[in-house]
């Protein structure tokens, strides 16, 4: 199940390890326990002043890898076991004498009926024999007593020693019987942990793995969150120096705009100042002088007493009283003039104090937004480089990321591969423990056939003495001439040929078995023996017939433990088992015999049906049992919910919930010890916490 690379974007969406399927990785079984919620006024007063900020002051964010989309399905309780497929009817074809195969008639997968010829052995040998004791007995005379006793001693001792099981050749095939029994239980054993460990989660290399690509994941995530942290500080920079360069560009041009109107009223100030100045000394001399003209010219007037002369000094007078009064109105404007000239000097005069003011207020202020946009332009920098080094270590923790999914799918192969070495050499140790089987069978059958040669000798000894005892020894030897015509004792199909033209005859020839009904040969853990019963439906899968699934039914259960060949309760894998007969209830599965099958018995089955990881169900401060939802409010934006429940058929990883607002396509949260304390809250999606996130609840 590889494990694809996903796609780096700036809005976060699902994680990728919100998996499918095919980049699941392996599933851990946990210890069931109900989560119970200590919700004390001590922990919700934290809570609240915590609100929605975590560790480091930092807003609390949901993965959505903490949480499983609530689909309808059918939910099974399987307890998983391995067998080997077998014949529901077997009979193996043995010869009782020991003869040369003349003929083999038929061929492994050739369909016989009973009765049917199978093999020819050679009879040349009994025909003699027979000729031979009918000749004897036409003959007389007798056997010495010496060879009669020699023929005896050796019948017997040979008898004696298969009685008490002291025959070699039949010890050796027992102890090799068990060698490949101990061989073959070990081999089971083994398969049987090492996919135990696969199907449970425990296995110590995939867990290592899977630790190594969350960790990876973990890391690139939060490069990726650095990344584009430092892409928003960058931007603001940029818009920092922006806003510099405006408040910069508008500082300068009040400054040159207070710097023309300062000119132009230091212009207005100096001709004013002019002005004033140009006024002179006023009309008052003119005036004084023309007081004392005109006093004198009256006092004159006084002495003159020639008319003519007095009225050209009165005319005289009044052009000069006309001129005074000219000088005064003169005076008059002259005053009026210096007092407005002076009042405009005196404005003109704060006009370029203040404007002086506000030119030295301005050249700060553009010296200050210079600082402000040096100071913009160096946080621009730094921005640019924490940009650089992020974008350099996400890219690494890409390349890391692709490497630990790269390895984690290598040891999926490997894993994979080891579990198909485990099941080669159970099936292995099966055929070399079925051979020994076979061996034992021919040791005993030539230990009767050696047994029976000595009892031909015996007979034939006694054949010159005794004539009753010839026409027995030949009766004999025509029963064992019908011997070597090797018959088929039931109908069915030939699995297997060991007899072979110019071999020996005698043991196992041929194995007959019925390939239409199959039994898959299995065991029950004695933990599990309570729960299976007979009738129960099984699944059944093997590797060589690839993803199908056949059906299958428990025929029957030992009623006593395994047991070694000893006798004794087998324990040597740990567990004492119960063998059990599975019948494959599919027609024309592929299936064939001898071929090692995975079996899943159905021990309770729920259709359409919603469930949740058994962990997402807790008990709230009420005592209701509960799940925890996140409902999407917005775009990358969800509503923790709580919603009582009810629940039903669990197996080790799901448990069958009911609950009025639950729907299809709801996200259930996996592990809500995390995220009860902001039920009611809207996170938005992140990183999500972690189990050592310091902010817990107690009771978990």
């Amino acid at each position: 199940m590889p494990i694809q690379l996903p796609k780096l974007q700036k809005k976060k969406t699902d994680s990728p390890f919100e998996e499918t399927a095919e980049s699941k990785p392996v599933r851990r079984t946990v210890k069931k326990r109900p989560i119970i919620i200590a919700a004390g006024v001590a922990l919700l007063a934290a809570v609240f002043l915590l609100g929605r900020l975590g560790k480091s002051g930092q807003a609390v964010t949901i993965s959505l890898s903490d949480t499983s989309v609530l689909l309808r399905s059918d939910l099974q309780n399987l307890i998983s076991a391995t067998g080997t497929v077998e014949s529901a009817s077997s009979m193996m074809v043995y010869s009782t004498v020991n003869y040369t195969v003349q003929e083999v008639l038929v061929e492994v997968g050739d369909y016989v009926e009973e009765g049917q010829l199978l093999a020819k052995l050679d009879d040349q040998h009994i025909q003699d024999q027979i000729d031979s004791q009918e000749a004897s007995l036409s003959v007389t005379g007798g056997t010495s007593a010496a060879s009669v006793a020699a023929a005896r001693d050796n019948y017997e001792q040979f008898r004696d020693a298969l009685n008490e099981g002291l025959n070699p050749s039949i010890l050796s095939a027992e102890s090799a019987v068990t060698n490949a029994y101990t061989s073959y239980t070990n081999a089971v054993t083994a398969y049987d942990r090492y996919k135990e460990g696969l199907d449970t989660g425990e296995n110590a290399t995939l867990l290592g793995q899977d630790t190594a690509l969350r960790n990876a994941r973990a890391a690139l995530e939060s490069a990726q969150e650095t990344y584009y942290n430092a892409q928003d500080a960058l931007t603001r920079s940029e818009n920092d120096i922006r806003d510099a360069q405006d408040d910069l560009r508008e500082a300068q041009d009040d400054l040159a705009e207070a710097e023309d109107d300062l000119d132009d009223a230091e212009d207005d100030l100096d001709r004013a100042e002019r002005q004033l100045k140009n006024l002179g000394n006023g009309y008052s001399s003119d005036i004084s002088r023309l007081e004392m003209e005109m006093s004198a010219l009256q006092g004159q007037m006084g002495s003159v007493e020639d008319p003519m002369q007095q009225a050209q000094m009165a005319e005289q007078l009044a052009e000069m009283q006309r001129e005074m009064l000219s000088l005064s109105e003169d005076q008059r404007d002259y005053a009026t003039d210096q007092a407005e000239l002076t009042q405009d000097v005196s404005k003109l005069t704060q006009e370029v104090a203040q404007l002086t003011s506000k030119v030295s207020q301005l050249e700060a202020s553009v010296k200050s937004y210079e600082n402000v946009l040096k100071q913009a332009e160096y946080a621009r920098d730094n921005c640019e480089q924490q940009v650089t080094a992020a974008e350099r270590n996400m890219r690494n923790s890409e390349e890391s990321y692709a490497a630990a999914i790269t390895q984690y799918n290598a040891t999926v192969t490997t894993v994979d591969q080891s579990l198909a070495d485990y099941a080669k050499a159970v099936e292995t140790s099966y055929e070399a423990y079925q051979t020994a089987q076979t061996n034992l069978e021919a040791a005993k059958v030539s230990a009767q056939n050696q047994l029976q040669s000595y009892r031909d000798n015996l007979n034939s000894a006694y054949a010159g003495s005794n004539k009753a005892v010839n026409e027995v020894s030949l009766r004999q030897l025509r029963a064992d001439l019908a011997d070597t015509n090797v018959t088929a004792p039931v109908s069915g199909t030939v699995t297997a040929v060991y007899a072979e033209v110019g071999s020996a005859g005698a043991g196992l020839l041929f194995v007959i078995e019925d390939i239409d009904n199959l039994v898959v040969s299995t065991s029950v853990k004695d933990y599990d023996v309570g729960v299976v019963k007979t009738g129960m439906p099984v699944t059944i899968k093997s590797d060589s017939t690839g993803d199908q699934i056949f059906d299958g039914e428990i025929a029957s259960i030992a009623p006593t433990a395994d047991k070694t060949p000893a006798g004794a309760v087998n324990t040597s894998g740990g567990d004492v088992s119960f063998a059990t007969d599975v019948n494959v209830l599919s027609q024309d599965s592929g299936l064939r015999i001898g071929m090692s099958v995975r079996l899943n018995f159905v021990v309770d089955e729920a259709k359409n049906v919603m469930s949740v990881p058994y962990e997402a169900v807790y008990e709230n401060a009420g005592g209701e049992k509960c799940v925890l939802a996140a409902v999407e409010q917005e775009e990358n934006k969800y509503l923790l919910v709580e919603y009582p429940v009810t629940t039903g058929m669990e197996n080790d990883l799901d448990i069958v919930v009911e609950g009025k607002d639950l729907q299809d396509g709801m996200r259930v949260v996996s592990e809500p010890s995390l995220y009860v304390p902001y039920a009611g809250q809207v996170l938005e999606v992140g990183a999500g916490l972690r189990s050592n996130n310091p902010i817990m609840m107690g009771g978990f």
